[in-house]
């Protein structure tokens, strides 16, 4: 046998297979999700204006893949929320199953299924010169700092102005995306703070594996048979941690959940701050 010229055979085999390896997995990478393509966005953007909804923000064009987290309810102490806001002077009343409310002089805050915290102040004093959203912004911060909430995990996410009247939300930030369904709203006219909500979200740790998601373009189809978003404007669609307590398999009772997990979900805001959330499940 002459191995030289078998050598030669053998070797050009390999490169035959190599080249017919790669060009198979480069065709797979190439494999088009329709759903991204141009025609069916412009067929997305037609149905929603029929609808009388509009998209001003782009629409993304890739498929991302974001692990789920496990995450819990922050904890709220109600002796520490008392000594934080009034000095430890407030009066502690217990309102029923899932109520605790602190009363302090015309200052009320509200705790409710051991989530949410309401603050309400009926001051009247006016306090603040507010000519932009800068001022009202900055009011809001300083409230947060004072009380010591933490305000570097949160983002900006939505601001209404009406009648010298701010209204402020603040949406968790985990990473590079949302983390919903997190909020910290804030109130502000010239008196200062008139009303705070909270109801926050920690992270526990992050899953072992990334989760696919459907096409930004496939999932604004879901907007279509929502007649409250007629009329609207699409300002924002971004990709986030979703958390849902009614999907959480461990309790049927979603005002006693938690904690638990997120799924991805995209994340689609109107011009008015109304958000909908469209995942795969």
């Amino acid at each position: 046998m002459d191995w030289s010229k078998a050598k030669t055979i053998l070797i050009i085999a390999l490169i035959i297979t190599n080249i017919i390896l790669g060009y198979s997995l480069y065709i797979d990478q190439r494999i088009v999700d329709e759903t991204l393509s141009a025609d069916f966005v412009d067929k997305v953007v037609a149905q929603l204006e029929n609808r009388n909804i509009k998209i001003d923000t782009d629409i993304p064009r890739k498929n991302p893949e974001i692990n789920s987290l496990s995450v819990e309810y922050e904890k709220i102490d109600i002796e520490d929320l008392n000594n934080t806001f009034f000095d430890g002077k407030g009066t502690i009343n217990i309102k029923g199953k899932g109520l605790i409310e602190i009363s302090y002089g015309d200052e009320l805050i509200s705790v409710i299924n051991d989530k949410l915290i309401r603050y309400d102040s009926n001051g009247r004093q006016e306090k603040h010169d507010i000519n932009s959203e800068e001022d009202a912004i900055e009011i809001a911060t300083e409230f947060l700092s004072k009380k010591n909430i933490p305000h570097s995990d949160m983002k900006l996410s939505f601001v209404r102005e009406k009648d010298g009247v701010y209204d402020l939300e603040f949406t968790k930030f985990y990473g590079d995306y949302y983390l919903e369904s997190t909020f910290t709203n804030i109130r502000v006219d010239s008196t200062g703070v008139k009303r705070f909500d909270r109801n926050w979200l920690n992270t526990i740790e992050m899953g072992d594996k990334p989760i696919e998601i459907s096409s930004a373009p496939k999932s604004l189809l879901a907007v279509l048979g929502k007649e409250e978003v007629e009329g609207k404007t699409i300002t924002d669609i971004s990709i986030c941690y979703y958390f849902d307590p009614q999907r959480q398999d461990y309790n049927d009772n979603p005002e006693e959940v938690q904690q638990g997990t997120t799924i991805p979900a995209w994340r689609i805001q109107f011009n008015d701050g109304y958000k909908i959330f469209v995942d795969n499940y």
